[in-house]
């Protein structure tokens, strides 16, 4: 709601106080919303922009779709911008959009020759989410309506936020970041993920918007992997989870646990926090990584969740069991790509240079792969809800 109500103030500042746009007709001014890169059939560089129509701003019509989807090719990022002019009538207005969305095959080709142009485009600011479409385009994520949101760049934005507040998956990253992650040499870069559920056709059309069951939506999925700037893999949902929680990203999630009679209880976890140390012994270098986290039981499938201590220690363990093995099953992960997508080489640059120094031009090939980790996971349990 008040991204709605900022981008209707948007319009009127710009066409009232002329700050924006020299126009004084709304129809000029070509608010996007989200913008996509992809490869075309042909192989070349495909940009699209989700525009706002100016028609769906208050009170209108259901039938009158908010956004529409335009999309030109270039051989490079400003040509196809230029070449979108030739269908607006107006400059396309694009400082405020909410998602840069990489199709998959572009992802896999090398992002970084397309995302130095909006690092150094002094029309945007560098507050939008850069995500992977998960087997499909950029546009194809674009063009799918949603009903919580009238805008649906908006609508992927606000999921990718309470996928990762609220259940642990998913990632926020800017421009900025994402640069320095694939210039570094301490780290691998990773970026959260959309895909498509349902027919992609039957999701851009407004009567998607009209029944209970969606025949099309987008969901949140899971990290993918790049070596420089290329994707190579994916994590699974644990592996992300487990990502998130050695990366100190954990706001709210939760852990299911499968007790010794084999019905499940879940733990809500609110507070989780990472220390981590580093323990080099001749050429061994070691991470002692410790998470120590706050949480409630939740549920239980029994029916019947005793209020008694031997009850919540042994509920603490399994969930103390249920994080390790994430967190461990992500480390394995990425060692078998070779990648340190966690910075840990961030951590040997900062404390022991002088092995930096030694250990940078084959640290993720042959240095990560061996890093011993120690993980301890310790946490309290303050309430039991039911």
């Amino acid at each position: 709601m008040k991204k709605k109500i900022f981008i209707v103030i948007l319009i009127f500042t710009c066409l009232f106080l002329g700050g924006c746009t020299k126009k004084k007709s709304i129809e000029n001014l070509q608010i996007a919303t989200g913008l996509s890169l992809d490869l075309d059939e042909n192989g070349s560089l495909e940009l699209s922009a989700q525009i706002l129509n100016h028609h769906a701003v208050g009170d209108r019509p259901q039938e009158v779709s908010p956004v529409i989807v335009l999309s030109e090719t270039g051989r490079t990022i400003q040509e196809a911008f230029r070449k979108l002019s030739t269908i607006l009538p107006g400059k396309l207005f694009f400082s405020h959009f909410e998602i840069l969305v990489i199709g998959e095959e572009l992802a896999k080709a090398g992002i970084a020759p397309y995302i130095y142009f909006f690092s150094i485009n002094e029309e945007t600011i560098h507050q939008y989410n850069i995500i992977v479409a998960r087997g499909c385009k950029g546009k194809d994520i674009l063009k799918i309506l949603s009903v919580v949101e009238n805008i649906p760049a908006m609508s992927h934005y606000g999921k990718m936020i309470s996928a990762l507040d609220f259940y642990g998956i998913g990632k926020f990253y800017t421009v900025d970041k994402t640069i320095n992650d694939i210039n570094s040499p301490a780290i691998a870069l990773s970026l959260g993920s959309l895909q498509i559920i349902g027919d992609i056709e039957k999701g851009n059309k407004l009567d998607n918007r009209k029944t209970i069951d969606l025949a099309t939506y987008t969901k949140v999925s899971t990290l993918g992997i790049f070596r420089y700037d290329c994707l190579v893999g994916w994590l699974d949902e644990a592996e992300s989870i487990g990502l998130n929680y050695l990366t100190n990203q954990i706001k709210s999630s939760f852990v299911v646990v499968t007790k010794a009679d084999g019905n499940h209880a879940s733990i809500e976890i609110y507070k989780s926090k990472l220390k981590k140390k580093l323990i080099v012994e001749g050429d061994k270098i070691k991470f002692k990584l410790s998470i120590n986290f706050t949480g409630d039981i939740t549920d239980d499938l029994t029916g019947i969740t005793p209020h008694t201590n031997q009850y919540v220690a042994d509920i603490l363990e399994r969930a103390k069991y249920e994080i390790r093995i994430m967190c461990e099953k992500a480390i394995q992960k990425t060692k078998e790509y070779k990648l340190d997508i966690f910075g840990f080489g961030r951590d040997i640059y900062r404390q022991n240079n002088s092995l930096w120094e030694k250990i940078k031009d084959n640290y993720h090939e042959e240095i990560f792969p061996n890093i011993e980790f120690e993980i301890i996971v310790d946490g309290e349990l303050i309430r039991v809800k039911p």
